[in-house]
This record gives structure tokens, sequence and C-alpha cells, in this order.
């Protein structure tokens, strides 16, 4: 990434956390911080490894499909000593080049396109679980569904639906993806696609899922120990919401800062979370699940060769 756009990301991020921060008062996430219950956040960081295995697990799942003598050890850290690289780059695109280096098993566009895939069942996810925090919301909250929320609801059910059923089906992925991008530089980046049967599909959707639900969990947890008035079924429609906002919004800032605790305030605040509470909250899941795995992976990010293999030439891919 030039040094430019990333000092502009980083800026925008600062200058985003700062007007929140004006807007929450100072003296109002201080006082929350120093009221925190510790239990609820030693759980949330009790946490990180459960998460961060799941989501190497994941990316295994799709590497063995290319590369079959890559252990999950070397996937796991590949996904660790890719975090710095990720926590650095807007949308966490750094992932790509750090598990492209640490795998010299696969070609560097293979490894990205799987990073990619998997990213996509975790966006689907977010959509999924967040559209029937949406529905709830608006359904709780007549006086909020206007017609622009009911659209947004409609045509994201119809989207997500959608978009489930091409990440669920492979084959039908890659006719898809060869359709809206007719290239024959695409073709070799979406053929691993037919190595996937349906089956590698849901049980990727089905741990995605349960990945999701544990950095869910963490978010209510941090929340809890903030604002521990709050019910768990209102914190959690409310973490749903902001992770769907989040997903649906392009992110224009350094590790999503801003844009994850802005999103925070508004939708836990309207199920009746404090201000402060979650935007600490927030901050402190971007250091739990973000700042902590980074600073874990830094070791290994700097063992990685300094740069990425040539592109491939992209001539016929053995199927």
């Amino acid at each position: 990434m030039p040094v430019r756009l990333f000092l502009l990301k980083g800026a925008l991020a600062g200058l985003a956390l700062a007007v929140l921060v004006h807007l929450v008062e100072w003296g109002a996430l201080v006082s929350a911080a120093r009221g925190a219950r510790p239990g609820w956040a030693l759980g949330a960081l009790a946490l990180v490894p459960l998460n961060v295995a799941l989501e190497a697990y994941r990316y295994h799942l799709l590497v063995v499909r290319l590369a079959p003598e890559v252990r999950y050890g070397e996937s796991l850290r590949a996904v660790v000593g890719a975090y710095p690289l990720g926590l650095l780059t807007p949308a966490r695109v750094g992932d790509y080049a750090g598990r492209a280096l640490a795998l010299p098993q696969l070609r560097a566009w293979d490894a990205a396109a799987l990073t990619f895939a998997e990213r996509m069942v975790t966006l689907a996810c977010c959509l999924a679980f967040g559209l029937v925090a949406l529905a709830h919301f608006l359904l709780t909250r007549t006086a909020v569904a206007t017609t622009a929320w009911l659209a947004v609801l409609w045509l994201g059910a119809f989207g997500t639906a959608a978009f489930l059923l091409v990440l669920l089906h492979p084959h039908l992925a890659r006719a898809v993806l060869e359709t809206v991008l007719p290239f024959e530089r695409v073709r070799p980046l979406v053929a691993f696609l037919d190595r996937l049967t349906p089956s590698d599909a849901h049980r990727l959707f089905g741990l995605s899922a349960l990945r999701y639900a544990v950095f869910s969990t963490q978010f209510v947890l941090l929340v809890r120990a903030l604002d521990p008035a709050t019910s768990w079924a209102a914190i959690y429609a409310g973490v749903a919401l902001v992770f769907f906002a989040k997903s649906a919004l392009p992110s224009f800032t350094l590790g999503d800062l801003g844009v994850r605790e802005g999103t925070a305030v508004y939708f836990l605040g309207a199920f009746g979370v404090a201000e402060a509470a979650a935007l600490n909250a927030s901050l402190g899941l971007f250091v739990v699940n973000l700042l902590l795995p980074a600073l874990a992976g830094l070791p290994l990010t700097l063992r990685l060769r300094p740069s990425l293999p040539k592109v491939p030439s992209f001539k016929a891919w053995p199927r």
C-alpha cells in the first residue's frame, strides 16, 4: 500500500475516533472504564485462542484442497504471521500477502484467492445474522421502521439469500465469477473452486458461523463488563447490527477504527447500552482480536521473505 494512502487511512481513523470521543465525552469514557468488571473482560480475552484457531482451521480446509501436504500448524502460523500486515492495511488486505509468503507450497495468487473465499463466507455470516437482528430492531421500534430501513431489510434479505446460494455451491460460484469477470487472467484464480464440493462449502459456512458466535460473544462480554444492566439478548442484537453495518460499509480507515465504533455507539445505544460503554467495548474488541494477535504474530512476520513470488503466467491449470 502506498505510504500516502496508509497515512490518509490512519488520519481518517484518528479523526473518526476524535469525533466520537468528543461526542461521547472523555470523562464518561474514563468513568466507564474505571467501573468495568474485569471478569467479563477476561472472558473475552480467554476466547482469543479459539477465535484465531477457528480462523486458521477454516483457511486450512481450503489450503489442503490445493496443497494436501500442508499441515494445520503451518496454516496457523501463516494466519497469525499475517496479522501485523493485516492490521496496518485497510480491510486487512495485508493478510493476503502475509499468508502467501508464509505458505510457499501455494502460488501467491492461489493463496490470495483462498483468503478471499474465506472472507466472503465470514461476510455472509455477518449479513445473515445481521438481517435477523435488523428485522427484530424494526419490529420492536416502529418509529424507526421508515421506508428506507424497510428497503434495506428487503434488499439485504434478497441479496444475502443469493449470496449464500452461490457460496454454498462452489461450481455455481465459479460460473458466476467467470460471467461477471470474463477475463482470461481471472480463470486460474477461481479454478480452485473446482476442488471444493458442496459438503466442503457447508463445513466452511458452519465453522464460520461458529467463529461468528465466538467473536460476537467476545464483544458482548466486553459490553457486559462496562454495562451489566443491559440484557444479554439486547446486547447480542446490537452487536449483530454492528457487524452487519460494518460489513456493508466500505472500509476507509485502518483496522476499521472509527467505523466499528460509530456503529457500536448508534446500534448498541438504541438497545439501551450507554454510549461510553459501547465505544469502550468496541475499542476493547479491536485490542483483543486484532492488536494482541498482531503483536503475537510479529516475530513470524519478521521471518517472512520481503518480496512476493512472481505473478504466475496463468497457463492451463491442472484439474
